[in-house]
C-alpha cells in the first residue's frame, strides 16, 4: 500500500526534482515507511511506501534499465504467489518475493492487458513501457485505489490524490469544476472521472488509459455485466459463497505484518471474522463504541467476538476526539466527501493502527447482495414515481421547517428525504432520498448567478441517465447504481482516505473478482427475499454466528452529527462557512447559509446540507494552499 506522483518528459533533472518533491509532499501520509524518486528524460516518478509484503524487498519505483520500463504501484495483488510460479515456469527471474515484482515482471513479459486479465486485487499503477514508448494508467475493477491525472503541454501528470497534481502548479489559476461541484451537492461525492479542480480527472474503476505518440486511449478493461441469473438451489448458492468467501479471506490475510478485522457486529464483518479466525487463531478485531445508543453497535460486536473466541478491542471516543480527527481529515481532504462516517472510520483506523498494519473490512457486501434498507422499497419505487411532484415538494418543504430529534434514521428524517423522490423516475428515487439537498434548498443556497446555469432535472438526468440505469427489474436497477456510483465514489473513497491518513491498509474480501461475478449471476431471490436484505449471507451465517446477528437490520456507521453541530462543531463550522476568502464563496448565497445555520441551531435538522457545504469549503481550502 503506497502513494505515488509523477509526470512525463521532464525538461531537466533539477527542475523535475523540484516539481516532483512538491507533488509528493501532500501524499506523504500514504507511505510512512520509505520514500524514493527516479528521474530520466522520459519520466519522473516519486513513491511513498507502506511496507506490507516482503519488507526488505518490494521497493519502488521499479526500474528495468535494459528494457527502459518503469512502474509505480499502490495496492495489493492477491494470490500473487501463484502468478510468481507461472512467471518462473517461463524462466523469468524474480528479484524479490513481493507482489510488486510479480506485477512488474508480468507487465513487461506478458503485457498490460494479459496481466489485467490474470490478476485480482486492489490497485492503481502507472507503467511506462519502454519498448514502445507507452504510458499506462490503470485502476482496479471496483475503484478501491485512487488515481488522478492531468494533461498539460503534451505532458501527463499523475498522482494518488488530486492534491499531488495541484501541487505541481500546472493549473494557474486554480478553478473549481462547476459540473463537479453541482454533482457533489446532489450526491455528497463527485462521481465519474471529474474532480473538484478543473483540468484534473480520475481514472475510472476498471479502466486503463494508454498514452502513446500523444494519443490518449481510454479502455474499460473490466466492466462487470449483470448477466441472466443461472438456475441454482439455495444449498448450491450457499456452498458457493461459503467457498468463495473463505478463499478470498485466506488470500487477503497474507502479509508480513500483523492483520486484524474491523468488527461492527453486522453480518458482513462478522462473517469475515468467522473465516479469519479459521486461518489466524489469534487474530484481533477492532470496534468503536458510541455514547448515543441509537448509533452504537459495540454490544453486537462483543457478542460475535465472544462466540468466535476473538479478542475484540473496543474504543470509545468522546466529542473532543471526534473534533480532533476532523481537524486532521479536513487539512488533507482534497476531494469533497459529504459522508460524515469518514470520522468514525478514521478513528477506527487510528485505533487499529496501534496494533496492526492491515485490517479486513466488509465493504462491498451491501452493494453485491442487496444489503441497504432502500432495497426493501424497491417494489414501490415505480408507484412513488406516480405521486405528483408538487405533493412531494409540499411534504419535503414542511418537514424541512420543523424541528426533529437527533436519532439514527428517525421518522422525521425518513419522511423528509423519501418525499423528495415523489414523482421522479424510479431509478432516481433512492439517490434523491440520499442527497444532502432537496431541489428546493439547493436552489436557495446557490447564488442567483450560478442558479441561472443550473437545472435540477437536467443534473439528475446527467448523473443517472435513463438509458443506462432505468431497468425493468427494480432490484437490478438499485444494485447497479449502488455498485457503480455509490461504492467507488463514497464508500471506497472514504475507507481509502480514512485508513491511509493513519498509515493503515484496509482490504475488502467481498470485492474479489470471483465474488463479484458470482453475485452478478445470482438470482435476485437469493439477495432480497420476502423483505429480507442479504438473504444468502443471512442464510450462510445461521450456522456460524449468533442468531441475533443473522436477523439484524442494516445499521450505518454514523455519529450524532446534528447534535455536535449545535455543540463542539458549531463555532468551527460557522467560521468556515461565513469566511470571505474561500474559493467556493462565489457559488453560494451567504444570507441563506446564515439562515440554514440559525435554523439548525433552533432544532431544524440541517445537518446534511451544512456538512456537505462545510466539507466542500475544506476541500477547496486544501487545494488552494498548493
Amino acid at each position: 500500500m503506497c502513494g505515488f506522483s509523477g509526470f512525463t518528459n521532464p525538461s531537466s533533472e533539477k527542475t523535475a526534482e523540484f516539481i516532483l518533491k512538491n507533488m509528493m509532499a501532500p501524499i506523504k501520509h500514504r507511505g510512512p515507511d520509505a520514500e524514493s524518486i527516479f528521474i530520466n528524460d522520459k519520466i519522473a516518478l516519486g513513491h511513498y511506501r507502506l511496507s506490507i509484503i516482503d519488507i526488505d524487498g518490494g521497493h519502488q519505483p521499479r526500474i528495468d534499465n535494459e528494457g527502459k520500463s518503469y512502474l509505480v504501484f499502490n495496492g495489493e495483488i492477491y494470490g500473487y504467489k501463484k502468478h510468481a510460479k507461472l512467471l518462473q515456469s517461463y524462466k523469468i527471474n524474480l528479484k524479490d518475493q513481493s507482489d510488486t515484482e510479480v506485477l512488474f515482471q508480468s507487465l513487461m513479459h506478458l503485457g498490460v492487458e494479459k496481466t489485467l486479465e490474470m490478476i485480482d486485487g486492489m490497485y492503481a499503477f502507472v507503467f511506462y513501457e519502454g519498448k514502445n514508448d507507452t504510458l499506462w494508467l490503470v485502476r482496479d475493477p471496483m475503484g478501491e485505489k485512487p488515481l488522478y491525472y492531468s494533461s498539460f503541454a503534451n505532458n501527463i501528470y499523475f498522482s494518488s490524490e488530486a492534491s499531488g497534481i495541484a501541487a505541481s502548479d500546472i493549473h494557474k489559476p486554480k478553478n473549481i469544476n462547476k459540473d463537479a461541484l453541482l454533482q457533489y451537492l446532489h450526491l455528497d461525492y463527485i462521481p465519474g472521472n471529474k474532480s473538484l479542480l478543473e483540468g484534473v480527472q480520475k481514472v475510472l474503476p476498471g479502466q486503463f488509459i494508454k498514452i502513446s505518440k500523444n494519443e490518449i486511449k481510454k479502455i474499460n478493461y473490466c466492466s462487470f455485466n449483470q448477466n441472466e441469473a443461472k438456475s441454482t438451489t439455495l444449498k448450491e448458492a450457499t456452498e458457493s459463497i461459503d467457498f468463495l468467501l473463505e478463499k478470498s479471506i485466506k488470500e487477503r490475510l497474507i502479509a508480513d505484518v500483523p492483520v486484524g478485522i474491523f468488527l461492527s457486529g453486522g453480518i458482513d464483518s462478522s462473517l469475515i471474522a468467522y473465516y479469519a479466525k479459521k486461518f489466524h487463531s489469534n487474530i484481533a478485531s477492532f470496534t468503536i463504541k458510541m455514547k448515543n445508543d441509537t448509533y452504537d453497535e459495540s454490544n453486537y460486536a462483543k457478542l460475535v467476538s465472544e462466540k468466535l473466541g476473538i479478542q475484540n478491542n473496543i474504543a470509545e471516543f468522546n466529542n473532543n476526539e471526534i473534533t480532533k480527527s476532523l481537524e486532521i481529515i479536513e487539512k488533507k481532504m482534497d476531494e469533497p466527501l459529504g459522508d460524515p462516517s469518514i470520522l468514525p472510520t478514521f478513528l477506527l483506523s487510528k485505533f487499529a493502527k496501534q496494533s496492526v498494519k492491515v485490517a479486513l473490512s466488509g465493504d462491498g457486501a451491501d452493494e453485491l447482495f442487496c444489503g441497504y434498507s432502500p432495497f426493501q422499497s424497491a417494489n414501490y419505487l415505480k408507484i412513488l414515481s406516480l405521486i405528483p411532484q408538487n405533493f412531494g415538494h409540499m411534504i419535503t418543504s414542511f418537514m424541512e421547517r420543523i424541528p426533529s430529534q437527533d436519532h439514527y434514521m428517525s421518522y422525521h428524517f425518513l419522511i423528509k428525504h423519501i418525499s423528495r423522490g415523489f414523482g421522479w423516475p424510479s431509478h432516481q428515487q433512492v439517490f434523491r432520498w440520499m442527497s444532502p439537498f432537496s431541489d428546493n434548498n439547493i436552489s436557495k443556497l446557490l447564488n442567483k448567478e450560478f442558479t441561472s446555469e443550473y437545472s435540477a432535472k437536467n443534473m439528475w438526468n446527467e448523473i443517472l441517465p435513463k438509458e443506462k440505469y432505468n431497468k425493468s427489474n427494480s432490484i437490478d436497477e438499485l444494485s447497479t447504481i449502488f455498485r457503480e456510483l455509490y461504492l467507488p465514489n463514497d464508500i471506497l473513497t472514504k475507507v481509502d482516505r480514512a485508513s491511509m491518513y493513519n498509515g493503515l491498509e484496509v482490504r475488502s474480501p467481498f470485492l474479489s473478482k470471483e465474488i463479484i461475478n458470482f453475485s452478478l449471476n445470482l438470482p435476485n431471490k437469493y439477495k432480497f427475499n420476502n423483505g429480507k436484505t442479504k438473504f444468502l449471507l443471512r442464510h450462510l451465517s445461521k450456522t456460524k454466528l449468533p442468531k441475533i446477528i443473522t436477523k439484524r437490520k442494516k445499521h450505518g456507521f454514523a455519529i450524532p452529527l446534528a447534535k455536535m453541530m449545535r455543540g463542539p462543531l458549531k463555532e468551527k463550522i460557522e467560521d468556515t462557512l461565513l469566511a470571505s476568502n474561500n474559493m467556493a464563496n462565489e457559488f453560494f448565497d451567504r444570507k441563506n447559509i446564515e439562515k440554514t445555520l440559525k435554523d439548525h441551531e433552533k432544532g431544524i435538522d440541517n445537518r446534511k446540507p451544512i456538512w456537505a457545504i462545510y466539507m466542500l469549503y475544506k476541500a477547496t481550502e486544501s487545494l488552494s494552499k498548493y
